[in-house]
């Protein structure tokens, strides 16, 4: 009702400091926590801090900015610490069940309150698929919240490619809830696209967008290491679709270099491990790799088994011919969590006349994705550091399973072929991610990243973690848009990349005083700025009757004159 929340608050701040004598030194902290807001500033320059600042989209939570106080007056000879935390305390940001009572810490929590008690906002999109295809329809999901107290109907959401229209859809949401709809779209060439959501709300219009890139890709490289023939199961999967390339070779004339641009690995039936391969399929799990070993019929050396166990997966055992059943599949991990709709009790799953029995010990790591009937791994999978190992306890032959022949062995090599290929860094969000996965191949010793986009132009330094190229940006980027990275002095790496706000202040439901107290010990100081500064003073230099004696002493002489006047 004052106007902008942001300048009510200032007004209090500096009500608070007025309050205070010259000799007070004071800590003007703001959400951005930046490394200037920790020193100690004497009046005149904490009152010369408020004007200067300005709307940041930068979130943190109750108990961590009292925290950062507390780390101020670490070095301080003061006793008297005094807190005083200005805030419209969203439900978000208050996290009063993690403050703790602090004696040497007076708490004041002095709310300004907004007029708005509504929001919608675009909270997150993601592909329904990993795989982006020229030509082939794109499928989007975006979640849309509605914070209030109103069911709404007919929201417009737009969809722009590359500043292009692509797709519009409505969609209702219930009252303090949310609502998913879907776009689908196609895009006719290869390459990274701009992609921009975008809906129309008032007052509150921060959140209104959503940014996020768009890559096509032209296929998924699958390299099939065999120890004799070629499996034709594995070629027929693959050899009628464009979007999956299957290449195969021997298992004694390997191109380790490829290794890098392959979505998936698969050791058909290897007669043995070599220490070279041995030490390159780490390095490619670690990396983020997919691998599929597929036994051979007579396991005849111990090196696959030492390779296994170095990486803490169970290890093959004896060969057990018996007639069983897969009776579980683990919908829970995403090689199988989008594939089925629904599971019934009489699904047709895969058989198998003989298998290879697994060991396990303290050690191994990792969960079934099929599990046969008496309790024993069908497909096993283990987690590398980024990457993924897979095996399976027959060969991919009729006489010992059908699983080449059904209908689950079609999605199964899919997803793995689809690697570790994912969407979740579609975009990434400002004050939040402090680093962004670089696709450039970067040259040389010097790994220098220059940043620049939205009035921006910086330069930021590269890391290698985990085998990929990283790119540090801590809080350098404040607006939400599309920014352009690219090698310093070089245009021609180039890649573009989203950062969107946090949504953290997009709910606008807020504490009540009482709520704000109910656990913690602190003053509310619920009053306009001047009462604020009144009784502040007042509670430092107590009531003063010095303008009341004043009043006296005239009204006195005036009764003495006219005493003397009338008697």
């Amino acid at each position: 009702k004052n106007g902008i929340l942001l300048e009510t608050a200032k007004n209090k701040v500096q009500a608070i400091i007025n309050g205070y004598g010259n000799d007070v030194t004071f800590q003007i902290l703001t959400s951005d926590f930046e490394a200037k807001q920790q020193r100690l500033l004497s009046k005149n320059d904490a009152l010369q801090s408020i004007d200067q600042i300005k709307l940041s989209s930068s979130s943190k939570l109750l108990s961590s900015v009292i925290k950062r106080q507390k780390q101020a007056f670490e070095n301080q000879s003061q006793k008297n610490q005094i807190s005083y935390i200005v805030s419209d305390f969203q439900k978000n940001f208050t996290d009063i069940e993690q403050v703790k009572n602090d004696s040497t810490l007076s708490l004041n929590f002095v709310p300004v309150q907004a007029n708005i008690d509504h929001n919608i906002f675009i909270d997150s999109a993601w592909f329904l698929s990993p795989i982006i295809r020229i030509n082939s329809p794109i499928q989007l999901k975006i979640r849309i919240r509605n914070t209030s107290n109103d069911n709404l109907e007919n929201i417009a959401i737009t969809l722009k490619v590359n500043a292009s229209q692509k797709a519009l859809v409505n969609v209702n949401c219930t009252a303090h809830s949310f609502a998913d709809a879907e776009m689908t779209f196609t895009l006719n060439s290869a390459g990274t696209f701009e992609g921009e959501l975008s809906l129309i709300d008032h007052p509150i219009s921060f959140d209104d967008k959503l940014f996020f890139t768009i890559t096509t890709s032209t296929s998924n490289q699958i390299l099939c290491i065999n120890g004799k023939e070629e499996n034709p199961f594995i070629k027929k999967i693959f050899e009628g679709d464009d979007s999956y390339l299957l290449t195969n070779c021997n298992e004694n004339k390997i191109d380790y270099a490829s290794f890098s641009n392959k979505n998936l690995l698969i050791l058909n039936e290897p007669n043995s491990l070599s220490s070279g391969l041995s030490s390159e399929l780490k390095k490619y799990l670690e990396t983020g790799g997919y691998v599929l070993i597929i036994p051979p019929q007579q396991i005849k050396t111990t090196d696959l088994n030492a390779f296994l166990s170095e990486l803490n997966c169970i290890n093959f055992g004896i060969q057990t011919k018996q007639q069983l059943k897969v009776d579980h599949i683990n919908t829970q991990e995403a090689v199988f969590k989008d594939v089925f709709q629904k599971l019934s009790h009489s699904i047709d799953l895969p058989t198998v006349a003989q298998y290879y029995e697994t060991v396990k010990n303290t050690s191994t790591r990792g969960v079934s994705l099929m599990q046969l009937n008496n309790g024993m791994p069908f497909i096993f999978q283990s987690p590398i550091k980024k990457g993924k190992l897979f095996l399976l306890t027959t060969p991919l032959n009729i006489d010992w399973s059908n699983l080449p022949q059904h209908s689950v062995f079609v999605p199964l090599m899919l997803k793995l072929a689809q690697g570790n290929a994912s969407f979740l860094n579609c975009y990434s969000v400002i004050d939040k991610d402090k680093w962004i996965s670089s696709t450039i191949d970067w040259q040389g010793t010097e790994k220098t990243a220059h940043i620049k986009g939205n009035g921006i132009d910086f330069l930021a330094d590269v890391k290698l973690q985990d085998g990929k190229n990283n790119v540090f940006i801590d809080q350098q980027i404040k607006k939400a848009g599309i920014y352009q990275l690219e090698m310093k002095d070089n245009n021609k790496g180039v890649q573009i990349f989203a950062m969107n706000y946090n949504r953290a202040e997009s709910y606008t439901q807020t504490f009540d005083a009482s709520e704000l107290t109910k656990n913690i010990k602190a003053e509310i100081l619920n009053d306009d700025a001047t009462v604020i500064r009144q009784k502040i003073s007042q509670e430092l230099n107590g009531t003063q009757l010095w303008r009341v004696c004043l009043m006296l002493c005239l009204l006195f002489v005036l009764i003495e004159i006219l005493l003397l006047k009338l008697l």
